[in-house]
């Protein structure tokens, strides 16, 4: 860790040059996250993920509702899982763009976690990290994660008239 939480930075390698053991993939991912409620706390929440190859290949994804929670506990619930999926996945060099300043200034360590309910959440998402031999978070504009979006609006609503999506908080 250094100094103001965030994890010790690795030196970044596009490609690994030593062959990897069995299931480990070299080279880099991409992993979107993005996590959405109704903008009612007690209403339901999505979270969606999707991870591909640096040439953007669809590797895995994930669409699902995760209940009554509020925006920032979907946001953080994405960022677990999509990390989880990539490990699954045998990657070892991820970079994740997600659409949630603050999600992201935490867990770069630029912003302190306030509140204690996003603490815990905090902490596994570190602890996730650590597996990994090189880790980027980035935030992007809500309209370069349309793909993670999308997969939480199918979640929340899997088949709505056309052109009757209701408006994420």
């Amino acid at each position: 860790m250094t100094g103001r939480g965030s994890p010790a930075r690795r030196p970044e390698t596009p490609e690994g040059d030593a062959a990897e053991p069995a299931g480990l993939k070299s080279g880099y991912y991409l992993l979107n996250t993005d996590g959405g409620n109704r903008g009612d706390p007690s209403g339901c929440a999505a979270i969606g993920a999707l991870l591909r190859t640096r040439r953007l290949v669809a590797v895995a994804q994930i669409s699902k509702a995760i209940g009554p929670t509020t925006h920032n506990v979907a946001e953080y619930r994405a960022l677990i899982e999509g990390l989880k999926l990539a490990r699954d996945h045998g990657v070892q060099h991820i970079r994740v763009y997600m659409d949630s300043e603050l999600v992201v200034e935490q867990v770069n360590g630029d912003a302190a976690v306030k509140q204690n309910h996003l603490q815990k959440l905090h902490e596994d998402v570190h602890t996730l990290v650590a597996a990994f031999k090189s880790f980027r978070i980035a935030w992007v504009p809500r309209e370069m994660n349309a793909e993670a979006d999308r997969l939480v609006r199918d979640a929340l609503d899997p088949s709505p008239p056309e052109g009757q999506r209701t408006p994420l908080a």
